[in-house]
C-alpha cells in the first residue's frame, strides 16, 4: 500500500485536531503527575535515569504547548527550556563544575516560574469553566509545588545545610532534588515532615509557599464558582428566549467570550 504526501498531511492534521481537543493544559498536568509518581522507580543509573531525563522534556514542551497561545510567550519559553537544557547538559558532562550547577536550577526555576505565572493568568482570567480550565487549575498547584522546589533545590546548592533532615533518619545525607520536591509538596499541603527549615532564607521560603498555597485554593474556588455562576445566569435566560433569538444570541455570546479571553490573555 503506497502512502503519500496528501495521505501524511491528513493523518497530521487528524493528530492536530485530536490534540487540540484535549486543551492545552491537560498534557501538562499529566506529565506532572507521571514526574512525581515514577521519580522513586527512576532514580537509578542507566536505563531508568534515560527514561526520567525523557520524562522531563516531555514535561518541558508541555510547558511549551500550554503558555503557546501568544507568540512572544512561546518564544520566552523556548528559550529559557533551551537554556536549561543546554545547563544541564555542562552538568552531565562536567558534573563539578562549580558555576554550572546552580545556573541549571537558576534556569530551570525561571523556565517554571514563568510558566507558573502564565497559567495562572489563563485559569484565573477564563470566562467559562471548562474540562481544560480544570487541568489548567490542577497544572498550576501542582507547578506550584515544582517552583518552589526548585528554589529549595536552588538556596540548599548555594547555601548548604539550609534544610535540614532529622539526623534519626538520615545523618549522612545531603539533600538532594527529591527531598526539595517532598518537602515542597508536604509544606504546599500544610502536611509537614521530617525536613526541618534551618536558615533564616528557607524559613522565609517555607513562609511563602504555605500562604501562596492557602490563598491559591481560595481565590481558584471563588472564581470558579464566579464564572460558573455566570455562565449558568447566561444559559438560564437563553432558555427563556425563542428558539431562533436563543441561538442567534448564544452565538453572540460565544463570540463575546472569546474576545474576551483573548483579549485578557494577551
Amino acid at each position: 500500500m503506497e502512502v503519500t504526501f496528501g495521505d501524511l498531511k491528513s493523518m497530521f492534521a487528524m493528530l492536530t485536531a485530536a490534540v487540540r481537543r484535549q486543551g492545552k493544559f491537560f498534557y501538562l498536568f499529566v506529565v506532572q503527575v507521571l514526574l512525581v509518581a515514577v521519580f522513586p522507580y527512576l532514580d537509578r543509573p542507566g536505563i531508568p535515569t534515560i527514561a526520567f531525563r525523557s520524562l522531563a522534556v516531555m514535561a518541558f514542551l508541555a510547558g511549551i504547548y500550554a503558555v503557546s497561545e501568544h507568540r512572544g510567550h512561546r518564544i520566552t519559553a523556548v528559550g529559557l527550556a533551551i537554556l536549561t537544557i543546554i545547563a544541564y547538559v555542562v552538568v552531565t558532562v562536567r558534573p563539578n563544575s562549580r558555576f554550572m550547577g546552580p545556573a541549571y536550577v537558576l534556569f530551570a526555576l525561571i523556565f517554571l516560574a514563568f510558566t507558573l505565572v502564565s497559567l495562572l493568568r489563563a485559569v484565573l482570567r477564563t470566562m467559562e469553566v471548562t474540562h481544560d480550565t480544570i487541568y489548567g487549575s490542577l497544572s498550576v498547584y501542582l507547578l506550584m509545588a515544582l517552583t518552589w522546589g526548585c528554589a529549595y533545590l536552588l538556596l540548599a546548592t548555594l547555601q548548604p545545610g539550609a534544610l535540614s533532615l532529622d539526623p534519626l533518619r538520615g545523618s549522612n545525607h545531603n539533600i538532594d532534588w527529591s527531598d526539595c520536591m517532598f518537602y515542597s509538596f508536604v509544606t504546599l499541603t500544610s502536611l509537614g515532615g521530617e525536613i526541618v527549615p534551618v536558615s533564616p532564607q528557607a524559613r522565609s521560603l517555607t513562609i511563602l509557599e504555605n500562604v501562596s498555597g492557602v490563598l491559591y485554593v481560595a481565590v481558584l474556588i471563588a472564581r470558579l464558582v464566579s464564572a460558573y455562576s455566570a455562565s449558568l445566569v447566561a444559559r438560564t435566560a437563553l432558555t427563556d428566549l425563542p428558539k431562533g433569538e436563543a441561538m442567534e444570541q448564544f452565538m453572540s455570546e460565544r463570540k463575546i467570550s472569546s474576545c474576551r479571553e483573548k483579549a485578557v490573555r494577551g
